[in-house]
């Protein structure tokens, strides 16, 4: 008996070493192990086009001088996952194009690569036109004169010191657009809009955030279905529309502005800090009339918050 004992207490030890063995190893398995790095560059005009499409990772783009692409990327996890993502960069006259392929198993590219990771870092004229996209990173431009598109699924979107029309979104993250002259179209599913110091229209729309437009001179459409608005000139402006169901709607304009006022909510107070000619009854709850004579229009709603116009500080 003493020895039937003994074998059962050696032989469950035993499995439980090995099941710790077993376990430390899948720990291990899973824990980045290894990194590669690819580099290559060509030599190109201004005026081409940079198309990104990675299935993962983080793209960067900057402008600079000179005549030269320049594609490095920094790859970041298990050896395996790393031999199965296929990053390829090629020319075709003065465009080129970067692909980040990863091994579908199971149906989705992302299956077992939950701890790789891929930088994708370019450097392109500064007068090229950029058209990127990935679905697992975030995108950031800078220096850039010419077409911009960046489209990212499960990330951030960020465009600094642009010239030439911008097309930014993300199904998950923030949208940011500073220093641009040209116009904007930021969308966002689930995070904020910012966009600062625009020449330019701007259409800026989310499903689950705020929406910023800190100065700008041309015609905004702000909208969102779940924050607050805010909406500054930098000059005279082109008309704003602006819309929420969730959250507060404010102005800033200049003194001397012409303009016909469209402002309500549903659930709040209309306040406006201009002399307003009135068209209809005085309302706590909207105001309908004129600024400086009447002339651009000026449309507020909020279904659950207050609407505000004020002198630009």
């Amino acid at each position: 008996m003493t020895t039937t004992r003994g074998f059962f207490l050696i032989t469950a030890a035993l499995c439980s070493a090995l099941t710790f063995v077993s376990c430390a190893e899948r720990r291990l398995d899973t824990s980045p192990t290894d990194s590669q790095h690819f580099e290559k560059k060509f030599t190109v005009a201004a005026g081409g086009t940079l198309r990104v499409k990675t299935d993962v990772g983080n793209v960067r783009v900057t402008g600079g001088a000179g005549n030269e692409v320049s594609v490095v990327a920094d790859m970041h996890g298990r050896e395996r996952d790393i031999n199965r993502f296929k990053l390829s960069a090629d020319q075709q006259g003065n465009d080129v194009e970067v692909i980040g392929e990863a091994d579908h198993i199971g149906g989705s590219w992302f299956s077992g690569f939950n701890n790789f990771d891929v930088d994708i870092i370019v450097t392109v004229p500064r007068q090229y036109n950029l058209d990127l996209k990935t679905s697992g990173g975030n995108v950031e431009i800078s220096a850039i004169e010419g077409t911009v598109q960046g489209e990212t699924s499960g990330g951030d979107v960020t465009v600094h010191d642009a010239q030439g029309p911008v097309t930014a979104s993300t199904s998950g993250g923030t949208v940011t657009a500073e220093k641009v002259n040209g116009d904007v179209r930021l969308a966002t599913s689930g995070g904020d809009v910012h966009a600062r110091s625009i020449v330019g229209n701007i259409n800026a729309k989310t499903s689950g955030g705020n929406v910023e437009v800190d100065g700008t001179d041309g015609e905004v459409d702000a909208r969102t279905s779940g924050g607050n608005v805010f909406v500054k000139l930098s000059g005279k402006g082109k008309g704003i529309h602006a819309e929420t169901s969730g959250g507060n709607i404010d102005f800033e304009v200049p003194r001397d502005l012409a303009a016909d006022l469209d402002l309500s909510t549903s659930g709040g107070e209309v306040t406006c800090d201009f002399p307003v000619t009135i068209s209809g009854k005085i309302r706590s709850d909207e105001v309908r009339g004129t600024l400086n004579g009447g002339g651009q229009r000026v449309y507020g709603h909020t279904s659950g918050g207050n609407v505000t116009v004020r002198p630009i500080k």
